[in-house]
């Protein structure tokens, strides 16, 4: 079973707020909520694209059926799938803002990545490291050449 944040409303309401929100995330590509609405809005937003990426009849009626409004399904299958094509997941960026006058509650950005006037620039993909030589097992080890005085004979010790 799925895990959500209930967030102190019915369920029909919650649905009904996270369908609202989506929506003009993918509307204005920014919006500030609270921490825990920007989190759950974070997940359905990533599956939104998702849909959107896929392209098919099917995943068309599915995100219809979720997002408000004719302009965000178009913006979502075409402007927004073109933009993710080589993207496989992590979609949406979630930036701490401020705590909130009057119930102090914390506030945040989520925005989706790899746009004009993003708040914080996309990272880059971490580098692969260099690739390094197989070492020889029976190798003495510089360690032990450093340390370790020169190997003696058995037969050098005592000559008869």
């Amino acid at each position: 079973m799925t895990k959500f944040r209930k967030l102190g409303r019915p369920a029909a309401h919650r649905v009904s707020m996270l369908r609202t929100m989506v929506s003009q995330l993918v509307k204005h590509e920014r919006i500030e909520t609270t921490v825990a609405k920007a989190k759950e809005v974070r997940r359905l937003a990533d599956n939104m694209v998702q849909l959107g990426k896929d392209g098919s009849l099917h995943a068309a009626r599915r995100a219809a059926a979720f997002v408000r409004g004719d302009d965000v399904l178009h913006k979502l299958f075409t402007e927004l799938a073109y933009r993710y094509k080589d993207r496989v997941g992590g979609y949406t960026r979630l930036l701490r803002t401020r705590i909130r006058m009057g119930d102090a509650a914390p506030m945040a950005y989520i925005e989706f990545v790899d746009r004009e006037n993003e708040l914080r620039e996309a990272k880059s993909p971490n580098p692969q490291p260099p690739q390094r030589t197989p070492l020889d097992p029976w190798a003495r080890s510089r360690a032990s050449q450093q340390w370790a005085g020169p190997k003696e004979n058995a037969n050098s010790g005592s000559e008869n």
